[in-house]
């Protein structure tokens, strides 16, 4: 028998109910909170660790492990939300780390991974196609890390760069992003700074810039520039999507780490990276919304005439269906596996059609206009 992942999943989403209330409590008090935030300290007389602004990141390769542990857990407690590790270059270069630190990025529950695939310039020290270098760099994620294909959060990373053994052109980068994006239909971002290519970056990929400024070595909040700052300049017909802005950078347990930043949330980059918007994120992180979460519960758990009762069928048919795929057995051929049942839910409920039912459902009950 399977275990039922998705009944795992249901019951976790039943707890919104709790959720909603506890953020809305949370916002009533917000203001005297901070102030004491603001004011106290541990009993250590240290400084409180205040809250990062922006979604921080690091993208790591195998020069990475012998300048510190590679702890990915401290660097999720230290806020890292986004965790990328070079995976191979070219068709003759793989990064022998890739497998490991992808799996540590798992295990401490990183919200948003990936993996990045450095282009050469074909022909350049024997390196095949572009087409060539794609597939080295897919069949090398399936034979380390088995699951990305099947894990929503899972992204691609193009490292496009003048390096002094290959100086590779842009349009072998973006020629890579659309192989990538056509055969994988994951969400791909183009690393091709500006400082190398300006305004001559081809396509509409999502760029991921870089620069460092006066490159402290410091802690990777201390270091960031701000939102503000020049690093996110658009070039070649974009403003760029991550900024990579430093590489001296102290994440967690590790030292000399590149860092990098997306002027967001959490739940706008799982958005990006999914594919659609996050219902909940959306709903708990929109300002304006927030004055409609009581109204919300009230239409979602009281006996309001029709949508309590469309409510409790919707989980009785999600129920009967988690208790179907529970049941699907081991051996069975033909059966999909738990990871596409769970891929397939996942895209569904995060499909913009399906949300906006969603909203017009609840809307149409508590009349917000």
């Amino acid at each position: 028998m399977k275990p039922n992942l998705f009944g795992q999943r249901l019951s976790g989403c039943l707890q919104v109910r709790g959720l909603i209330r506890r953020r809305h409590r949370k916002r009533r008090h917000r203001k005297r909170r901070h102030r004491e935030s603001t004011t106290n300290r541990p009993a250590g007389g240290g400084a409180v660790m205040q809250p990062c602004r922006f979604s921080a990141g690091i993208d790591a390769s195998d020069y990475d492990w012998d300048r510190g542990p590679m702890d990915v857990a401290a660097a999720v407690r230290d806020g890292i939300t986004f965790f990328t590790h070079k995976a191979t270059e070219g068709t003759r270069t793989q990064h022998i780390h890739y497998g490991e630190a992808l799996n540590r990025a798992r295990a401490a529950g990183v919200p948003c991974m990936g993996a990045y695939l450095v282009p050469r310039t074909p022909g350049n020290n024997g390196h095949g196609a572009i087409a060539e270098q794609v597939s080295y760099f897919l069949n090398y994620l399936d034979a380390q890390t088995p699951w990305w294909r099947s894990t929503p959060q899972f992204f691609i990373q193009v490292d496009t760069e003048h390096w002094g053994y290959d100086d590779v052109a842009p349009q072998y980068g973006a020629q890579a992003c659309d192989l990538l994006r056509s055969q994988t239909g994951k969400w791909v971002i183009h690393y091709a700074p500006r400082w190398a290519y300006g305004d001559t970056i081809p396509g509409d990929d999502p760029l991921w810039a870089s620069s460092y400024g006066t490159n402290p070595a410091a802690p990777y909040r201390q270091a960031y520039p701000g939102d503000d700052s020049s690093g996110w300049t658009p070039y070649s017909r974009r403003t760029p999507t991550i900024l990579q802005f430093g590489s001296r950078l102290t994440i967690g347990s590790q030292p000399s780490c590149d860092g990098d930043a997306f002027r967001g949330t959490l739940a706008q980059f799982q958005a990006m990276v999914i594919g659609g918007d996050d219902l909940m994120g959306v709903l708990i992180g929109n300002e304006p919304i927030q004055e409609y979460l009581p109204r919300i519960e009230r239409a979602l758990w009281w006996p309001i005439p029709g949508i309590a009762t469309d409510v409790k069928t919707s989980l009785t048919k999600l129920d009967g269906l988690a208790t179907a795929v529970g049941n699907i057995p081991t051996g069975n051929a033909q059966a999909p596996t738990q990871d596409q049942l769970n891929t397939a839910i996942l895209n569904a409920m995060l499909d913009p059609r399906v949300q906006k039912g969603i909203g017009d459902a609840i809307a149409s009950h508590i009349h917000v206009t």
